[in-house]
């Protein structure tokens, strides 16, 4: 059986796989892996088990910041610990010993996490058209190395060791932010201005999910990478209640050892080091990203600047090498635009308690769901039906708020009515309401909302 190639490389993959297994060094592997991330950020594996070198691989240059957050050991570190003790306990080895079975499992699980979260950082910061990683390889490695250091903290000082009653113990809450502080200072300057960019993204994230409480984002940051990205896949911080205890988060009030959970000690250690600090709206991309694609890109319609907030439909990019196999799905096209779809319908439709109560039971499942984007971007089917401004509209194109809300304004009306009646569904009348979506009537005397059909366009009345 002929052998195959998917890295781009003129080699068989097995004898690429063989030449990373017989590295004799892990220094000499992780020379290896540097190579292989110019070339492509995903390094295939066999698909019958893993060897060292390719659960290594995973991990990619960051790999001393992956096996210390692996080999740290937590329990032996409480409260009163000794911060200096903490610090260096554990250093980043570059050149880590044999790894056991239950370290390939907790390294497996981290990498994908941080792969994922690399996918979500370059969507939202990097390229807003392609679902999967363009970090170039020293991107890429800022992204993971600052990632597993906020891993490893957050498992240092998680959100669920610290109760209520500390809060007034003003001596436990100064050992533990000295803690924090110290172990943080382990890194060079630009390391923790990377870190400080990370974490704007885990930030962004749980502001997003958290209803814009800015005591809850704090908290939550404390679950980490691993959940952020369960946040992220939820569309909901609920699915962290087994990490924090939501009783603290109830008041609406700062909690002390939550309160400026990492940006403390960063503050801390600018102050020591007599460092100008990083800009609070510095974006996420600052001190990791080299270059961002697209940062001056405009409405396709309107020409309005938007950036990377322009919503368009995002791509699956081509690699080289076979994509690490993993269920957690990053992003898919318009799923995260920031929409009620019932305050979406056309004019007073959405004040017609018939038609919005219906409408609501047909997209209920959709929202907050991966299913979301595909509808979305799904509603480019229906352009022919509406107005001819819309004729030369099309999914991959890039939208501003405004007009992608224009859009599904003039569009979710015409899914609806299809739907109801593909179900099934007739118009209670013969004859539709002469003012259709525009008529006022429908709003405030039920009996004519649900005796007539209002999803039609007007032919009386000014429809505008």
């Amino acid at each position: 059986m002929p052998m195959g190639s998917y890295n781009g490389l003129p080699l068989d993959d097995d004898i690429l796989d063989r030449i990373m297994t017989f590295c004799p060094t892990f220094g000499t592997l992780q020379s290896t892996i540097l190579v292989s991330k110019a070339i492509s950020p995903r390094v295939p594996g066999p698909s019958k088990g893993k060897s060292d070198s390719e659960y290594i691989s995973s991990a990619g240059p960051a790999l001393p910041q992956a096996m210390r957050v692996v080999r740290y050991s937590y329990d032996g570190y409480t409260s009163d610990g000794d911060p200096s003790t903490m610090a260096e306990a554990c250093p980043e080895d570059r050149d880590p010993n044999v790894i056991t079975a239950e370290e390939k499992g907790t390294l497996q699980e981290n990498t994908q996490v941080v792969a994922v979260l690399e996918d979500i950082y370059s969507l939202t910061n990097k390229d807003r058209t392609s679902k999967t990683s363009v970090l170039t390889s020293e991107e890429s490695w800022r992204f993971r190395r600052a990632m597993y250091r906020i891993m490893l903290y957050c498992h240092l000082f998680p959100g669920d060791r610290y109760s209520e009653e500390m809060d007034d113990d003003e001596e436990l809450i100064d050992k533990i932010r000295k803690q924090r502080t110290v172990i943080l200072s382990e890194y060079p300057t630009d390391d923790l201005r990377e870190l400080h960019s990370a974490v704007k993204i885990l930030r962004s994230v749980f502001y997003s999910v958290s209803n814009a409480q800015s005591n809850v984002t704090e908290a939550l940051l404390s679950t980490g990478p691993s959940g952020a990205l369960r946040a992220w896949q939820d569309r909901s911080y609920h699915v962290l209640e087994d990490d924090i205890d939501f009783m603290f988060l109830e008041d609406n009030e700062e909690i002390p050892l939550f309160a400026r959970y990492i940006s403390l000690p960063l503050e801390n250690i600018w102050t020591a080091r007599n460092i100008t600090p990083p800009k609070e709206d510095d974006a996420a991309s600052t001190w990791i990203l080299d270059q961002v694609n697209g940062a001056n890109d405009t409405c396709s319609h309107y020409a309005t600047p938007g950036g990377l907030k322009l919503y368009t439909s995002a791509s699956e990019q081509p690699a080289f090498f076979l994509r690490l196999a993993h269920p957690l799905t990053p992003y898919e096209d318009w799923d995260r635009f920031p929409v009620i779809l019932n305050n979406l319908l056309k004019k007073n439709l959405k004040l017609n308690q018939t038609v919005a109560q219906s409408f609501y039971a047909a997209t209920a499942h959709i929202i907050n769901s991966d299913a979301l984007g595909p509808f979305l971007g799904d509603l480019f089917a229906f352009k022919i039906h509406t107005a001819p401004v819309f004729d030369n509209w099309d999914r991959t194109d890039s939208y501003c708020f405004i007009c992608f809300t224009q859009f599904l304004e003039e569009h979710l009306w015409i899914w609806f009515l299809k739907e109801r009646i593909k179900g099934g569904w007739t118009p209670p009348s013969p004859e539709d309401c002469w003012y259709g979506w525009n008529c006022v009537t429908q709003v405030h005397r039920p009996s004519h909302a649900e005796t007539k059909n209002h999803l039609c366009i007007p032919t009386k009345g000014n429809p505008d």
